[in-house]
């Protein structure tokens, strides 16, 4: 809208004043045979939001009127121009040029002496005819909504969109029922639907129906382009193994570490360990078979011959102090304690290797499942010496290597080196364990005399 407060801007080089005082004197042969009075012509703002183009027009054509100059914007018929037209063709041109800010100036550039040419160029240029000129406007007008309780203020918004809307309807291009319907389905879709009609919108007298039509055929593009995206990531799948759909093949997992990119059996961590306590228990051995210096013994005073006999129950965990320890005991829910002694003989008949007496376990373990009789599957976690958890595969009964037919529940633990007797169990079957300096017996506690 043009500016009426009168303010002076700043800098008139840059910022054009909002009216502009004109003198022209139109030539000799020019219709207006008196010399044209000082009139205040509003400048035409910069296309947009804030463009004034509607007041402009009005009273620049009124002035062209006045000093009978409109002819020339009227009609572009050779054979119906005046004697005067070219002068008065100069007349306009120089106006516009003057009124218009600096910004317009791209759009008359090509019809610098063509005065009805610079006429239909800002018109185009400020009034989008297009079917989304109209579409906007009318969506202006239908979602607008009144803020705060100024109602006047409200009144006046909604009649500046009703004048922006009314000046796109002309007698050969009316406001439709077709454009209001087409306003509501722009309105109601997501705007990345919108993309696909815009090139639509910037034509002239489209229809409902060609719209319609548009967002159909992008439906129809965007599920194929889904299914093409589908069959080619089923595609690059690799086809499934054959085999019985009943037994799948089983992860891998490492206990040890807590992995699923390896197995227990082949860790290195579970190799190193390994490798080091058979390491450890030869060097045992060898001193043991080595003979004691003269008046001085080789092993721990409170392993030599302190203790003849271990009383199976809570005593078991007096020697926690001692430093000589069995780096395969491991334990159900509590850390292993020291292997006291090694079995002379085997774990039981089925078993091969010495077994370990352990009396920080909770349970006898194994890594035999051979050993075992009746085993059931089972998967309780066994913390080892190192803090780290394995798990069992198996539990059962394993016999123990004395007269009679005795057995302690025992579990099948794979990564165990070597079985481990746990004195607890023994203890529930009311066993004794008899310690001498170069091996240990399991007597029952009724029958033992120390």
């Amino acid at each position: 809208m043009s500016n009426d407060n009168g303010e002076h801007p700043s800098n008139t080089a840059k910022d054009p004043p909002a009216h502009l005082t004109v003198t022209l004197e139109p030539g000799s042969m020019s219709s207006s045979n008196q010399k044209t009075s000082a009139p205040r012509l509003p400048v035409l703002n910069p296309p947009g939001p804030n463009t004034n183009y509607l007041d402009w027009e009005m009273v620049v054509e009124a002035y062209f009127r006045h000093v009978k100059v409109k002819h020339v914007l009227d009609t572009s018929d050779i054979k119906l121009r005046k004697a005067t037209w070219s002068d008065d063709n100069d007349l306009i041109c120089a106006t516009i040029l003057q009124i218009i800010d600096p910004a317009n100036n791209r759009y008359v550039r090509p019809f610098r002496t063509d005065g009805r040419g610079m006429w239909i160029a800002l018109a185009e240029a400020h009034q989008d005819t297009s079917t989304g000129g109209k579409v906007y406007w009318i969506r202006k007008l239908l979602i607008a909504r009144m803020e705060g309780d100024n109602i006047d203020s409200h009144i006046d918004t909604m009649a500046k969109y009703h004048e922006r809307l009314n000046a796109l309807v002309t007698p050969e291009k009316p406001l439709t029922p077709d454009d209001v319907h087409t306003a509501a389905l722009l309105g109601s879709i997501p705007k990345d639907w919108v993309a696909c009609v815009s090139n639509l919108m910037n034509q002239e007298g489209i229809k409902t129906a060609t719209i319609v039509s548009a967002l159909k055929n992008e439906s129809i593009r965007r599920q194929s382009q889904g299914d093409i995206i589908s069959v080619s990531s089923t595609a690059t799948k690799p086809p499934a193994k054959s085999g019985n759909p009943n037994n799948p093949p089983k992860k891998k997992f490492c206990t040890m570490c807590n992995l699923d990119t390896h197995d227990l059996n082949s860790c290195h961590n579970t190799r190193r360990l390994i490798e080091e306590h058979k390491a450890n228990r030869k060097k045992r051995y060898e001193s043991k078979d080595q003979p004691a210096p003269s008046g001085k013994s080789s092993k721990p005073p409170a392993r030599a011959g302190r203790t003849s006999t271990a009383t199976l129950g809570a005593s078991s965990h007096s020697n926690h102090n001692d430093s000589d320890t069995d780096y395969s005991g491991s334990e159900v829910e509590v850390t292993a304690g020291n292997a006291v002694a090694s079995l002379s003989v085997s774990f039981n008949p089925k078993a091969s290797g010495d077994a370990n007496l352990d009396s920080g376990c909770s349970m006898s373990m194994t890594p035999h499942l051979h050993s075992i009789d009746n085993p059931k599957l089972d998967r309780t976690p066994v913390h080892l010496a190192d803090h780290s958890v394995v798990e069992s595969t198996h539990k059962g009964m394993s016999r123990l290597p004395i007269k009679g037919n005795t057995s302690v529940k025992t579990l099948v633990v794979p990564a165990l080196h070597e079985p481990l007797l746990s004195i607890a169990s023994l203890c529930d079957e009311d066993l004794t364990v008899v310690f001498t300096n170069n091996s240990s017996d399991i007597y029952a506690a009724s029958k033992t005399q120390v």
